[in-house]
């Protein structure tokens, strides 16, 4: 239960420090991608010193094609996640950003009771959530610091767009979560988990360095962008990226090592309510964010709904 207790609090904090990084115009992009560098190195610095050690050898963190095909999945599925939950955050804020992406539990328990015969979600917790996840989607009046970089676009616009983004928050990471269960299922060693953690975070970051390069990020153009000013490197991004990578690299490895002693319909309740719980006060609190009344009901809908799985 130690590794769910920490992965806990490691995965609480993903939208608050970019919440931080938005607020003090850091380049998500450089974030996102310094943050996967990071992991890479913690990842691997553990299996060198194994090794060092005459605990294991290097043959023993070797992956056959599947398990390593599975992982570099996976590794583009991470990124994608950050990318939309960044997005979302800069558009509807913590609370309901994380919300959404632990509302999508529903996702890995379906595909679950799917492929691996485990016990099916029964009909009222499919109601629940997904009744509760459209009212989270609802979207909130936008901030008056992101309203700023909207200028042209029609509050019906604007609103369509917080909705879909919300609503790729619950579709990424509903697919990412189960993915995880199919990657920690493929192999049935400690070293191999290792092995595929890490490279889960070589192919997150090599998707991530394609969109830094794609969108100009290194650029010192000094020209204002939708989410971030581009003014080329700088060491604040690095820091940020250290900080989400140390973040990261703890909240996947704690998941991994959870799901294999933990069954999925125990962990991804558990997990989750705890996430939405930590986050939603973190927002109302730190961030002052406001929550419509519908939205609230969405929260304690998908609330219940979460604690309906450890009935």
């Amino acid at each position: 239960m130690i590794f769910l207790l920490f992965a806990i609090i490691f995965g609480s904090l993903f939208s608050v420090i970019f919440k931080i990084c938005q607020r003090r115009q850091i380049d998500t992009s450089q974030v996102i991608l310094f943050n996967y560098v990071t992991a890479i190195v913690f990842s691997i610095v553990p299996m060198l010193m194994a090794v060092a050690r005459g605990e294991a050898e290097f043959a023993d963190y070797a992956l056959a094609p599947k398990p390593l095909l599975l992982a570099v999945l996976q590794g583009v599925f991470f990124y994608l996640g950050f990318l939309v939950m960044n997005r979302s955050t800069w558009r509807s804020g913590v609370a309901l950003t994380t919300a959404a992406a632990r509302a999508s539990l529903i996702l890995p328990l379906i595909l679950s009771w799917l492929f691996f015969s485990q016990t099916a979600p029964s009909w009222l917790l499919v109601a629940l959530m997904l009744v509760a996840m459209g009212l989270m989607v609802i979207p909130a009046e936008s901030e008056k610091h992101d309203a700023s970089q909207l200028t042209g676009i029609s509050e019906k616009a604007r609103r369509v767009k917080t909705m879909l983004a919300l609503l790729a928050v619950f579709l990424c990471y509903g697919i990412s979560d189960f993915m995880l269960k199919v990657v920690q299922n493929s192999v049935d060693t400690e070293a191999g988990l290792s092995s595929q953690m890490t490279v889960i975070f070589i192919s997150a970051s090599a998707a991530s360095l394609v969109a830094c390069i794609a969108n100009g990020s290194f650029r010192n153009d000094g020209r204002a962008h939708r989410d971030s000013l581009h003014q080329g490197f700088r060491w604040r991004n690095f820091v940020g990226g250290l900080i989400l990578g140390l973040v990261n690299t703890g909240c996947t490895a704690c998941m991994l090592r959870a799901l294999a002693s933990i069954s999925t319909s125990i962990f991804y309740p558990v997990y989750n309510i705890c996430i939405v719980v930590l986050a939603t006060l973190t927002g109302v609190l730190f961030f002052k964010e406001k929550i419509k009344p519908v939205q609230i009901g969405g929260l304690l809908l998908a609330l219940t709904a979460i604690s309906l799985q450890l009935m």
